[in-house]
């Protein structure tokens, strides 16, 4: 029960900032939330009872290990059938728990969520694209932005390095559909249309448009999920296997063909999920057990890699049968049994006598040659660390050893743990670019200046992860140790202790703020630049939206690199059709109504209030002063919420390690993998509750600021809520 609400609460954090993120793209209202998420429940129950069952049956046989009840056990003649019995009884239970809960409750379920979505597409139509309100950005369509005048008249306006081009249109109905996987799409049908298309390459063209009718189509998709649902979940298991089976003739359409894949898929998620759990729950028992002597912890990390391979192995096959490279549905529906003969045959290797490592006895006599042949350059090694250590220790010391020694635990595991965050980091941004380095002849030394001048605003959602795990990683050795339990024979208190090693995390601190206020957004300007040159592109889409809407002139500009386009909001023949400002020139280029060159237009000043306007190509490279004035002139929940991010978001690590603080100190028996699980946990529950705030706050459905302190809050409270249990 206690792996069934771990990963349960974690899976239902995923599928809340999922649906969230579908709600404040819709347009609709927050409290559409809670209905949605408990319609998702029985789908999570599915995905959840496989993830328990090892991680269950991980915690159930430790515990028994701790406490040496299994060698008691064993040595009362309890074999394979008493471990097997119990197993056999939770397994039955499970499979029937979860077959009932596939075949009935998430169809069922399914289908209210369906209904629900439409009626809240429904009410959505009533919130956007209203006369007067704000421009609207779809979000499938970055480059693309609508607004409705007052008086009814609709600009569509859109930025690609293609074209620029600004329409607009007498009489607009708009519609939304919700789609059975979870996504909707936008339909716009648009009469009435005037404009002009300008096409920058070469010397610049311009085309004056002219249309009776025009239908726009633009996809609102759903979250990420652990398993993406099939558009068929909503029908029952008999519609299923009729839908599945082949038509009689033999012939087909692409769309019953693609409908039988879809539901044979459907069928065997239904059908293994179920066992599954059966054959994850006796493989969590066979890598539980062990002898007492030899245990080493880590349940949380163990049972997340099984359930990690069995996921993956089920999307790779379910990505083959998409693609018909597989001929038939034998892998997908066998998948479970492999997963219960590993647990079969571990478990009985398990329950063998403990035997020494008869491999490595083998092979260690073939390296005693380079033993000895790398032996003076291992020693000429450890000579200068030992000096070092003794200068380090000389200087250190000076303060107290109790500070020395703390200082240097922390900078030591807090330095592993970014240390591997940096790695990963290096072989993911190397792995996704090595294609455009090789297509585009981009030597080795542009990619490590882009990751140079990336790593800062990697590492404001770095730092406080390593901020984390090195604290978790500390304490917990401290613990493991002794260290910590001869501090307190010496009337050390945990406050105490934490404070002597200020001078460690107090600067990484103040360096996550200044990072986040002023390092960041400069080092992102020359990232930028250097992805460009790497993509061979001119522009890159950023994380936030590349407009700036300016009331007191009413003109709504599209930000590019080097230059912007602006489209004002204004009836045809009140001002230019479209306005083009290079930054850094003096005055801007304005393409009149019925205009075929562009011509002199406004200065800057007068477009752009204030210099903060014209110093940053986009809001996210702009410096945290030049920001507020950005936020002044241009009001935006978007950019309020980075604000508040940059300001106080060095907050995130000291909050987390206080809300894990009572994971910190194990047992003694006990491993670091408790710990380091659970700060792993917390990381990502923290990151989603930032996904979940944030997206609120860039939605206006909250303050900006509460956007950023909400999760603080959540943490501080779990702090003061788990402080009872806090034994050290």
């Amino acid at each position: 029960m206690g792996a069934l609400l771990f990963y349960g609460l974690l899976l239902l954090a995923n599928e809340m900032v999922a649906i969230a993120k579908q709600i404040f793209s819709q347009g609709a209202p927050l409290r559409w939330l809670v209905p949605l998420l408990l319609t998702s429940l029985p789908e999570i129950l599915g995905m959840v009872l496989p993830m328990a069952a090892v991680l269950g049956g991980l915690l159930g046989t430790q515990q028994l290990m701790e406490g040496s009840e299994l060698v008691a056990a064993q040595g009362l003649g309890a074999g394979r059938r008493t471990w097997t019995a119990p197993w056999a009884i939770l397994a039955i239970s499970l499979v029937a728990l979860a077959t009932l809960n596939a075949h009935l409750l998430v169809p069922a379920a399914a289908r209210i969520q369906q209904g629900l979505q439409v009626r809240m597409t429904e009410e959505a139509q009533a919130r956007f694209l209203r006369p007067g309100g704000p421009p609207w950005f779809p979000p499938s369509a970055p480059h693309s932005a609508f607004w409705v005048s007052p008086e009814g008249q609709i600009h569509i306006m859109e930025s690609t390095p293609q074209g620029v081009q600004h329409l607009t249109a007498a009489t607009m109905t708009y519609a939304l559909e919700a789609k059975p996987d979870g996504s909707s799409e936008l339909q716009l049908h648009l009469s009435g249309l005037q404009g002009v298309l300008y096409q920058p390459a070469g010397a610049g063209s311009v085309l004056h448009l002219h249309q009776e009718k025009q239908v726009l189509r633009f996809a609102i998709p759903s979250g990420n999920r652990l398993l993406p649902p099939t558009p068929l979940r909503y029908e029952n298991s008999a519609t299923l296997l009729k839908l599945g089976q082949r038509a009689d003739s033999g012939v087909e359409t692409p769309d019953a063909k693609n409908r039988r894949i879809l539901a044979l898929i459907e069928v065997c998620r239904r059908t293994t999920l179920p066992l599954a759990a059966a054959a994850l729950l006796l493989l969590g028992i066979g890598l539980g057990f062990g002898h007492p002597r030899f245990y080493r912890g880590g349940a949380i990390l163990k049972s997340m890699l099984v359930i990690m391979l069995y996921y993956l192995v089920m999307k790779y096959f379910e990505n083959m049968w998409l693609a018909e490279k597989l001929k038939t549905v034998a892998p997908l529906l066998l998948l479970p049994f492999p997963f219960l003969i590993a647990g079969w045959l571990l478990l009985h290797l398990r329950l063998r006598p403990h035997h020494p490592n008869r491999l490595w006895r083998r092979l260690s006599p073939g390296f005693k040659p380079v033993r000895s042949h790398l032996a003076p350059t291992l020693h000429r090694m450890a000579d200068t660390k030992a000096h070092l250590l003794r200068w380090i220790h000389g200087k250190g010391t000076q303060h107290g050893i109790l500070r020395h020694w703390s200082t240097l635990a922390w900078w030591r595991n807090w330095a592993s743990a970014l240390g591997s965050l940096l790695v990963l980091n290096l072989l993911v941004e190397y792995a996704t670019l090595a294609g455009d380095l090789s297509k585009n002849g981009v030597q080795l030394h542009v990619f490590a200046r882009y990751w140079f001048w990336n790593l800062p605003p990697f590492l404001v959602i770095a730092l406080p992860m390593a901020f984390l795990l090195g604290s978790l990683l500390s304490l917990s050795e401290a613990a493991l140790s002794r260290e910590w339990l001869a501090l307190r024979a010496g009337g050390v208190s945990l406050l105490r202790w934490l404070w002597c090693s200020r001078y460690a995390w107090g600067v990484v601190t103040l360096l996550t703020l200044v990072l986040q206020a002023g390092v960041a957004p400069t080092a992102m300007s020359r990232a930028n630049s250097l992805y460009r040159r790497i993509l061979n592109r001119s522009e890159v889409q950023t994380s936030s939206r590349p407009w700036l809407h300016l009331g007191a002139t009413g003109v709504l500009w599209h930000l590019q690199a080097d230059q912007r386009w602006g489209f004002p909001l204004k009836a045809p023949g009140e001002a230019p059709i479209l306005l083009r400002w290079r930054l850094g020139a003096p005055r801007a280029e304005a393409l009149a109504w019925g205009g075929l060159h562009l011509v002199q237009g406004p200065e800057a000043d007068q477009l752009f209030p204030t210099q903060a306007l014209r110093a940053s190509a986009s809001a996210e490279e702009a410096r945290t002063l030049d920001l507020l004035h950005w936020q002044r002139w241009a009001p935006d929940p978007e950019r309020s919420y980075m604000l508040w991010s940059r300001l106080l978001g060095w907050l995130a690590g000291p909050c987390l390690v206080l809300a894990m603080l009572s994971f910190a100190f194990p047992g003694p028996r006990q491993g670091r993998g408790q710990a380091l699980g659970a700060g792993l946990v917390a990381g990502l529950v923290f990151l989603g509750l930032q996904t979940l705030f944030g997206g609120a706050a860039r939605a206006s459905e909250i303050p900006a600021y509460w956007g950023v302190l909400a999760p603080l809050l959540i943490l501080m409270s779990i702090s003061l809520l788990r402080l009872q249990r806090l034994r050290t």
